[in-house]
């Protein structure tokens, strides 16, 4: 591994706030339109529970790659204790019921934590500059 100033080993990266992350899933074809529609209107209290557990500056992107289309999710975390966040999102009723509508859209990709959805990127490149 190479790592440097725009690329912070694994353990320095875990003490950045915010904790940046990125993700990735298959779209099925068609699901795409419900998929989208779903997105258009993201229900309040789902976006009340990533407020709760600290995500911020949260997008999905569609890539098209050959022939396929994948989603490319990606967030901020300014909370100091990722896993106790991720599993009040995880135990939350309305998380899992807005899950039980997403995933039908999603393929999982092959290399993911077997409990997990989506693909876990590695991030190898990150800059920052903020205007003086």
């Amino acid at each position: 591994m190479f790592y440097g100033p725009t690329n912070l080993p694994l353990e320095a990266k875990a003490l950045q706030k915010p904790r940046r992350f990125s993700m990735a899933v298959e779209l099925l074809p068609e699901k795409e339109s419900y998929y989208r529609e779903l997105h258009a209107n993201v229900w309040p209290s789902i976006l009340s529970r990533l407020e709760k557990s600290h995500i911020r500056n949260y997008s999905i992107s569609i890539a098209p790659l050959a022939g396929r289309r994948y989603l490319i999710a990606y967030f901020e975390y300014w909370g100091d204790d990722f896993a106790a966040d991720s599993s009040a999102i995880a135990a939350d009723p309305e998380t899992q019921r807005w899950w039980k509508e997403t995933d039908p859209c999603q393929l999982p990709l092959e290399g993911r934590e077997p409990s997990q959805q989506w693909l876990q990127l590695e991030e190898v490149f990150y800059f920052d500059h903020l205007p003086a």
